[in-house]
């Protein structure tokens, strides 16, 4: 493995500002210039981690957050990141998915590595507010039973009780009554998030993004993707996971606009190259984007 893979520019400059030069032919968004960086060096990781503590983001959590990040670069070592050969998707990165999971599994043969919600919530968990008493008995956790092997199994995945169950309060499925109307689902999970008594502390530079795609056997969304966006002078800065056993990212666009993009062509691709045939609701907190 590459010491660090950063794609287009160095870190510095995407955390700090400024842009490469790009052909006005190319798409802004495709992978071979998009700005992005997979943190698997140290020298990334500390940028990243200063980076996090200078937008609020808990010390706590920070560490817990670059424990994982370890954690993963060790375990796959030796492995290539990417695999050209099976691009997907021109906005997306073509990670070598099955070596990069057989590798997991061979050093973690016991346990899943955290996915992109586990990885949101990490960092964003103290922006959300969550005063309801869950009831597990009354939720859908349907898509979230690798989340809960993980959370019970994974050493770098621990959370407080209470946090626990404003993770599974946040992120259980939402009933819709028409997956073909993006509008009215996202009031619907507006409107949920009320129920649940969901809300968000107030701080424009930082927000949670969820991609929502329908669980039609139950007749709910759920969600297929998640990350923080934090606001920057010249754009915005986006961190997840993107998939158990795969990179963390750190990727910056020009705007929300550009991210939101980016978010519904990762939900109508998935890493298996399948397409999806409902537009995604992708929401920002609790608010359409």
């Amino acid at each position: 493995m590459k010491k660090t893979l950063i794609v287009g520019i160095l870190l510095t400059t995407l955390l700090l500002g400024g842009c490469a030069s790009q052909s006005k032919k190319e798409d802004p968004l495709t992978s071979e210039n998009m700005k992005y960086s997979t943190m698997s060096d140290e020298d990334t990781q500390k940028k990243v981690s200063d980076f996090l503590s200078k937008n609020n983001i808990d010390k706590k959590d920070i560490s817990m957050f670059m424990q994982s990040v370890q954690h993963y670069y060790k375990s796959v070592e030796g492995v290539e990141l990417l695999n050209e050969n099976e691009r997907l998707s021109k906005m997306q990165v073509p990670y070598n998915l099955y070596d990069l999971s057989d590798k997991w599994i061979e050093n973690n043969p016991n346990f899943t590595d955290q996915n992109c919600r586990l990885t949101a919530f990490r960092l964003f968990n103290k922006f959300i507010i969550s005063n309801s008493s869950l009831d597990y008995d009354k939720i859908d956790n349907t898509n979230l039973e690798m989340d809960y092997a993980t959370l019970r199994d994974n050493p770098d995945a621990k959370f407080s009780k209470e946090d626990m169950n404003k993770f599974f309060n946040f992120f259980s499925n939402i009933k819709v009554s028409d997956f073909n109307d993006v509008k009215k689902s996202a009031d619907e999970i507006a409107k949920e998030f009320k129920n649940r008594k969901i809300s968000f502390k107030s701080d424009e530079n930082i927000s949670i993004i969820n991609g929502y795609v329908p669980d039609e056997e139950n007749n709910a969304l759920f969600v297929g993707h998640t990350g923080v966006a934090i606001n920057t002078k010249d754009g915005v800065i986006f961190i997840e996971k993107y998939g158990f056993e795969l990179p963390y990212q750190i990727t910056k666009f020009k705007n929300k606009e550009e991210l939101k993009s980016y978010m519904v062509d990762r939900l109508k691709t998935s890493i298996t190259g399948e397409s999806q045939a409902y537009e995604p609701v992708v929401m920002e907190n609790d608010k359409l984007m």
